[in-house]
């Protein structure tokens, strides 16, 4: 009897322990959820998101990795949107910088993207007379941490590298393409804006005048066109006609 009671004992605890491991199992995916959680809150992309919130006042969102590590202590860089602006993809990067670990962005160059854009026409326009011009920021250069939203656009300008597209409208006399880009070269020059820049002759006045960006251009109107590569001296490093 004592033999068939510890046996009964044995088989009732194998019995009590399994439908124990019952339990846990079925609260696996809630701990697992939870490690994710905390994994997520201390990822290097979210701590970049906060102090980008903090330093702007501003709501981001994650769009994607932008290469790199995603941990602090790595090089963590990433695409974000931020309300402000909410068709664009502004680059923020945690990063080694002029030996110094911190945080680099170009959300300013997308707030002063109108002063930009305008500050270039204006410089277009003492050459071509009537034209549109327009500033894009390259995606993936940082700004400056100097750079804030009191500073002259003339700063941004010079402290980074944008697109500057000059498009101009039909009737323009083309015998005057390189004299008149050789004047807006030295403009350029002058000010110290050191850019990737380009210009078009169009054909037609209609899509001239509904162009809001210098992305939407039919090329088949294009009459004539050129890009003008320049290195961080000013020397012409590409100068192509099509």
């Amino acid at each position: 009897m004592r033999r068939f009671s510890a046996a009964a004992l044995i088989a009732s605890a194998a019995l009590s322990f399994a439908g124990c491991a019952v339990d846990p199992s079925a609260a696996a995916p809630k701990e697992e959820a939870h490690v994710a959680d905390e994994q997520s809150k201390s990822d290097g992309k979210y701590e970049l998101i906060k102090r980008l919130e903090s330093k702007y006042n501003e709501k981001f969102t994650l769009l994607e990795n932008a290469g790199g590590g995603t941990m602090m202590g790595e090089h963590c860089a990433i695409f974000v949107r931020a309300d402000s602006f909410p068709d664009d993809r502004i680059y923020a990067v945690h990063g080694v910088f002029d030996g110094r670990t911190e945080d680099r962005d170009n959300y300013m160059a997308y707030y002063f993207r109108d002063k930009a854009s305008s500050y270039l026409t204006e410089l277009a326009k003492e050459v071509y007379g009537d034209c549109k011009a327009f500033y894009e920021p390259d995606e993936a250069e940082t700004v400056p941490p100097e750079i804030g939203k009191d500073s002259d656009v003339k700063e941004l300008l010079r402290d980074t590298k944008p697109y500057y597209s000059v498009i101009l409208p039909e009737g323009q006399d083309l015998a005057e393409k390189d004299k008149k880009l050789d004047e807006l070269f030295n403009k350029i020059k002058g000010e110290e804006i050191n850019c990737y820049f380009y210009i078009a002759y169009l054909d037609s006045s209609e899509l001239y005048n509904g162009l809001d960006t210098a992305r939407e251009i039919d090329r088949t109107h294009i009459i004539a066109d050129c890009t003008l590569g320049m290195d961080e001296n000013f020397n012409i490093v590409e100068r192509k006609w099509g």
